[in-house]
């Protein structure tokens, strides 16, 4: 009996625990069964040059067989489809991310799926597929940062190095787009089995880190932030975290439209958290967030265009939470 009592005090302790440690968020905008049947990844950027943030999504519905883009403006208080991208189905998981890749320094969105990457821009009130080609990567997540300070963005595109009996070690490959496609410029160290993949300034200096979350089925995992080299031209570890969340990272995003640049990552647990860089080290900023759903999805920008940041995060498997940036 006592055995017992002891078991569902400790049950307890652990129910109790999250609510006093998280904060539940107060969205500005819900939306519920949006959209698509499943949301994937969503991306804000400023394609238009307006001075807002438009929300780049990718989703899928599975009763039309239809994997697509899609790109929202935020008008009178909603979001609006402006644009949708051609079915990707055929050409199995589709990859998103948006930045600045062009020489030209023009935003873009990037779609990478298993056979092709496109490249779409905004001209003339129009979104223009301005890039197409094949390729052979195999490719399993993908950011876009500026690793060198030259104002272009770096595509970076996770691969498989090594395949074990199992599971695969993967890496970080970056990749410079040119005329003539995708020119490889480096690679980062085997690294796990790499689940997560962001990347932005984090310390100021104004270069670009890459963050990735790493492990095995959807336990907790390990963090490594990596700095481009560019003498030995590899992305270099400058350290690596365990356990820094209690399970898988689902999504994650650099944002620095706040006060101080951020990591924001969200989990399966409907957990937002956020985390600033010291001394080598992931710190909680502040208490994470708690949503009702677990996230699968999370990006920052400012969709009206107010000069304040708002995030964006999807809760599996469609509903849409906008809440003020911390």
């Amino acid at each position: 009996m006592r055995l017992l009592k002891t078991v569902i005090t400790a049950l307890l302790v652990f129910t109790i625990l999250p609510l006093t440690w998280s904060a539940p968020a107060s969205p500005q905008f819900t939306a519920e069964d949006y959209l698509y049947e499943a949301w994937f990844k969503v991306e804000a950027a400023d394609l238009m040059g307006l001075g807002a943030s438009q929300l780049a999504v990718l989703g899928r519905d599975y009763t039309e067989s239809q994997l697509s883009v899609k790109l929202l403006t935020w008008e009178e208080g909603k979001l609006t489809t402006y644009w949708e991208s051609p079915n990707l189905s055929k050409e199995g998981p589709a990859l998103l991310a948006a930045g600045r890749p062009l020489p030209s320094g023009e935003p873009a969105l990037i779609i990478l799926t298993q056979e092709q990457l496109y490249l779409y821009t905004y001209e003339n009130e129009n979104i223009i597929l301005v890039s197409q080609f094949k390729h052979t990567l195999s490719p399993y997540e993908l950011s876009v940062a500026d690793l060198d300070g030259d104002g272009q963005d770096e595509l970076l595109i996770v691969r498989v190095g090594e395949r074990l009996p199992t599971f695969e070690e993967r890496v970080v490959e970056v990749y410079r787009l040119t005329a003539e496609g995708l020119v490889k410029m480096g690679s980062s160290p085997f690294l796990g089995n790499i689940r997560c993949l962001t990347a932005g300034d984090l310390d100021g200096d104004g270069l670009a880190e890459v963050v990735t979350d790493a492990g095995l089925s959807t336990r907790s995992g390990v963090f490594t932030l990596l700095d481009w080299d560019p003498v030995k031209a590899e992305l270099v570890p400058r350290f690596q975290e365990k356990n820094l969340l209690s399970n898988m990272a689902f999504g994650m995003t650099i944002t620095t439209d706040a006060s101080e640049p951020l990591l924001y990552t969200a989990d399966g647990w409907g957990r937002l958290n956020h985390f600033r860089l010291e001394n080598n080290k992931f710190s909680p900023a502040t208490d994470y967030l708690t949503f009702p759903n677990g996230l699968v999805a999370v990006a920052t920008g400012d969709l009206n265009g107010d000069g304040q940041g708002e995030l964006i995060t999807v809760g599996h498997p469609n509903n849409l939470f906008i809440v003020g940036l911390i």
